[in-house]
């Protein structure tokens, strides 16, 4: 080849060099730009989307001050608030929510009393749903350890810091009131399908609030006595129909003991508003737990987004 011929091939393996990495160059800027744009999407759309939020927030606050002047002695399924609404339209989306009242499962801060000590009744009636959901009773003391004020390990499944300084990473029993039930993933014993499995009878509410037993499940009503099995619970649940018990006092008098009585009622105060509004392809999930005042005026305790 003369050198005419080699500096032709050279010219067009430059060119071709030249033409390769402009391409690599325009399509690393185009996925950059693509990316940069889906950010952007995704950033105005979360923005958008807690907006929504809180409009559903203000939506569940106004269904429950009216429920509360329509019917200020109780608060059961049958009402406005228990019913889920289909997805409505929203700009760019739709965005769906539910209400649930909390009151209606067992509070685990109640496993202690305001002093920190352990509250008895409170963690036989847990032992009693945790047996009815064929899970491992002595997790009750744990739990208990978990939320004392003291540092005496009860055995043989309790957990206080000497059981948790072994972790990877280690830490520290709480001591104090849970804000969410998905703590129990934390305690001793407890793993991911055992609280999959104890989370809809669960919740974290402060200490002393009463159980409302016009909107508790079965299992609920079951774990408040040996003496009422499932069948019992069911046909209580079959007595108050989606609407109200006539008289709680009598009808649970003789069912349990009479402290517990004392610790359940027909109205509640907190709530859970479960809300997903969806933009195109970006989907946001809140949780917002919700306490309705003497006054009707609603705000929010605790709020998640995401996964609980």
């Amino acid at each position: 080849m003369n050198l005419y011929g080699k500096q032709r091939g050279v010219a067009v393996l430059t060119a071709m060099l030249v033409v390769a990495i402009g391409t690599i160059i325009a399509v690393n800027l185009l996925w950059q730009g693509t990316l940069d744009l889906r950010r952007t999407e995704s950033a105005l759309a979360a923005d958008q989307g807690l907006m929504f939020m809180q409009g559903a927030e203000a939506w569940a606050a106004d269904i429950l001050r009216q429920d509360m002047v329509d019917s200020p002695a109780s608060d059961n399924l049958g009402e406005q608030w228990a019913t889920q609404l289909p997805p409505l339209p929203v700009d760019g989306g739709t965005i769906i929510g539910k209400l649930e009242d909390l009151q209606g499962r067992f509070n685990l801060n109640n496993l202690v009393k305001p002093d920190g000590t352990e509250n008895p009744l409170a963690r036989q009636q847990f032992e009693r749903l945790l047996t009815l959901l064929q899970i491992d009773p002595g997790l009750a003391g744990a739990v208990v350890d978990w939320l004392d004020a003291d540092n005496d390990l009860r055995f043989p499944n309790g957990g206080e810091d000497v059981t948790y300084a072994g972790a990877d990473p280690p830490y520290r029993a709480a001591d104090t009131m849970i804000t969410s039930a998905s703590e129990l993933m934390a305690v001793n014993g407890f793993k991911r399908e055992t609280y999959s499995a104890l989370a809809p009878y669960v919740t974290a509410l402060p200490i002393g609030t009463k159980l409302n037993v016009n909107t508790a499940s079965p299992l609920v009503l079951a774990s408040l006595s040996e003496d009422i099995d499932i069948s019992t619970a069911e046909g209580l649940v079959q007595q108050r129909n989606d609407g109200a018990f006539v008289d709680i006092d009598k009808t649970f008098e003789g069912l349990v003991d009479p402290k517990v009585l004392k610790q359940i009622d027909g109205v509640s105060q907190h709530f859970l508003l479960t809300a997903t509004v969806t933009l195109g392809t970006n989907q946001l999930t809140m949780r917002s737990v919700l306490q309705r005042d003497a006054s009707g005026v609603t705000r929010a305790l605790f709020r998640s987004l995401g996964v609980e």
